[in-house]
């Protein structure tokens, strides 16, 4: 009897120290990363370490510039899935995205911050950025092969994706459907400049205008039933519209005197307000009204030259850009409850073509 009780005691030490030997294994086994986990890190370092390549990279190609276009006091460097515009969603600074030449598209705030260079290697030569009203897309053109393309770019800014083939003509001045589905743009690939539309999700290019004349620069309407842009068919430049889903054009009536450029709607699509050039290097910003039920207005007063004006969502506010002694173009900021205009940037490097996004 005693044997046997001795025997069961050792069994049950020796089970005991194989269960704790055992929870001792599985527990390592737990703590050691898996082939995938190991291989998600490596990733990671190498796309930290890709990442501070390119920007020691552009530093040196950029000359210094990059010093002038980064905050005064530097955020940390983001990763793939996240960049600065999200600090100025965090500070609730309506953000505004612009063409810098020979850098290609920035941000910054309606306050003047110091702005912020996006995605170099993707927005590098970047031209007329066009915002989706919806989704927060934003459509652009950049040159491929010696020809403009268009893009569009999600607003995580990690990868664009390009819509026309450069091999079958050239695309500009794009401007979003109010549903996001659509994109119109510019095109020569026919031998003369005529508005084309393509899906924002890619396909043939299917062409709305068909005219000698030169059509260009169009805004589509918020509502969604006309498409307004520049065309010289009439003889002389002038503002014309044309149903989105086809038709034939018409031209505006209640215009004023110069050469129109620039088109962009208000927010609640009652009027748009375009560029007119009464003379070589002065032009103004007129308010216009689609069905010619007001006289237009001039909006600008100081006398300058001022282009490519765009409401900010809520129609309390107007930016544009507006050229500087120094030869460049700044943006500046109307604000209509204030009736003033706040210079946003330098002027010292040419700050164009803005939309708010």
């Amino acid at each position: 009897m005693k044997k046997l009780l001795v025997t069961a005691l050792a069994l049950s030490v020796a089970s005991t120290a194989f269960a704790q030997a055992r929870g001792r294994e599985e527990k390592k086994q737990e703590e050691k990363p898996t082939k995938t986990e190991t291989r998600s890190r490596e990733e990671t370092k190498q796309r930290d370490d890709r990442n501070d390549r390119r920007d020691d990279r552009d530093r040196r190609d950029s000359g210094g510039l990059r010093d002038i276009i980064i905050l005064t006091n530097p955020i940390p460097r983001w990763p793939d899935s996240r960049w600065p515009r999200q600090d100025y969603d965090r500070l609730h600074v309506p953000r505004l995205t612009f063409v810098r030449d020979g850098v290609g598209l920035c941000t910054t705030g309606e306050a003047g911050q110091e702005p912020l260079v996006l995605r170099r290697n993707i927005t590098l030569g970047a031209q007329s950025p066009a915002r989706a009203p919806r989704k927060g897309r934003l459509a652009y053109v950049a040159p491929v092969n010696n020809q403009l393309a268009l893009f569009t770019i999600a607003d995580n800014l990690t990868r664009s994706h390009q819509l026309t083939d450069p091999k079958w003509g050239d695309a500009d001045l794009p401007t979003w459907s109010p549903d996001d589905n659509t994109i119109a743009f510019v095109s020569h690939r026919d031998g003369n400049d005529e508005l084309y539309t393509v899906s924002a999700g890619g396909g043939r290019p299917q062409r709305l205008t068909n005219h000698p004349g030169r059509d260009t620069q169009p805004a589509w309407s918020p509502g969604g039933k006309w498409i307004v842009f520049v065309s010289d068919r009439g003889g002389k430049p002038a503002l014309w519209r044309i149903p989105a889903q086809g038709g034939n054009p018409t031209a505006l009536e209640a215009c004023p005197p110069g050469i129109p450029s620039d088109p962009t709607f208000s927010p609640d699509g009652r009027f748009l307000v375009a560029s007119f050039e009464e003379a070589p290097g002065k032009k103004h910003l007129w308010k216009v009204d689609l069905d010619a039920k007001e006289e237009p207005r001039r909006l600008t007063t100081e006398p300058g030259d001022y282009r490519h004006p765009t409401f900010r969502p809520d129609g309390g506010k107007l930016v544009m850009s507006v050229r500087t002694a120094s030869g460049g173009y700044a943006l500046a900021l109307l604000d209509f409850s204030a009736n003033g205009l706040q210079q946003l940037t330098p002027g010292t490097l040419s700050d164009h073509s803005p939309v708010w996004w």
